[in-house]
């Protein structure tokens, strides 16, 4: 069979263009890897576009219909690089790496930056020099950073979602009841942004954090400008389980010098708490 090199070449320029505009968060393909060399690279492309046109069961016909065409190297684009996600360095500060993750927010990216993380760090022990009575005061995740809940459509799993739990390195898949599923990950993620990611695979039909009930202390930031950062800080104690009965609420600033400035601090809750010292 002739192959027209001319079709894969503007097609190529097409699917580069589209890539570049593709989410961060776009679903990587496990079946995009061609030479099952670990990755998605320049062999998997020109294997492609060796096979382009009319092909049925064509490893590269990615889609299905029958055809390689610019659909399939849309999928080989948007797949490239390592066939597993790159968790990046481990980070030893599990608080740090928490409310790092918790900041990033739906739809941030899946890992914090290192210099966001190692910000937060130098800037708890300030605002806990500052006022000593957080010294002890963690912050309670607000969800588990390594696991999440997915309902799938009953039966064996399909395709898409078991190139995802590939691609994310899940390690336990534990049955919680009927089609309902806890997925363990190798290490701790942007878990809310990596929901909306589950939810858009057709087998999947819901994917939400594994929620934590009865925190007591959470520390909550938010960039602003110039390096300027605001920290909301909940203090709770008594009966937490449902809502603690005594707060005591910071708003804190702080900058990349090293800065802290207490904004305000206002305490309430239930007739006995007590609030001395």
């Amino acid at each position: 069979m002739k192959i027209s090199r001319q079709a894969p070449a503007a097609a190529l320029a097409v699917g580069v263009s589209l890539a570049l505009s593709f989410s961060t968060h776009a679903a990587p393909p496990c079946n995009a890897d061609l030479d099952d060399d670990g990755a998605v690279g320049v062999k998997d492309l020109l294997n492609l576009l060796g096979a382009w046109g009319p092909c049925p069961d064509c490893p590269a016909d990615f889609d299905g219909d029958g055809s390689v065409g610019v659909k399939d190297l849309l999928v080989l684009l948007g797949g490239w690089g390592p066939t597993v996600f790159d968790f990046g360095p481990t980070l030893d500060n599990a608080e740090a790496e928490q409310i790092a993750l918790e900041m990033l927010g739906s739809s941030g990216p899946l890992r914090p930056e290192l210099a966001d993380y190692e910000r937060i760090i130098t800037d708890q022990a300030l605002i806990r020099v500052a006022d000593k009575r957080l010294l002890d005061q963690t912050h309670s995740p607000a969800w588990v950073a390594n696991q999440m809940i997915v309902q799938r459509e009953k039966g064996d799993p399909q395709q898409d979602y078991l190139c995802l739990n590939e691609f994310y390195q899940v390690t336990d898949e534990s049955n919680l009841f009927s089609n309902w599923y806890v997925l363990t990950f190798a290490d701790d993620l942007n878990i809310p942004a990596l929901s909306i990611i589950y939810t858009e695979a057709a087998s999947v039909l819901v994917a939400e954090p594994n929620w934590w009930i009865g925190g007591q202390n959470f520390w909550e930031l938010t960039p602003m400008k110039d390096g300027v950062w605001l920290w909301d800080i909940d203090d709770g104690w008594k009966d937490c389980f449902d809502g603690c009965d005594c707060h005591r609420v910071y708003v804190i600033e702080t900058d990349a010098k090293g800065n802290v400035e207490i904004i305000s601090i206002e305490e309430w809750g239930q007739p006995w708490c007590d609030f001395g010292g």
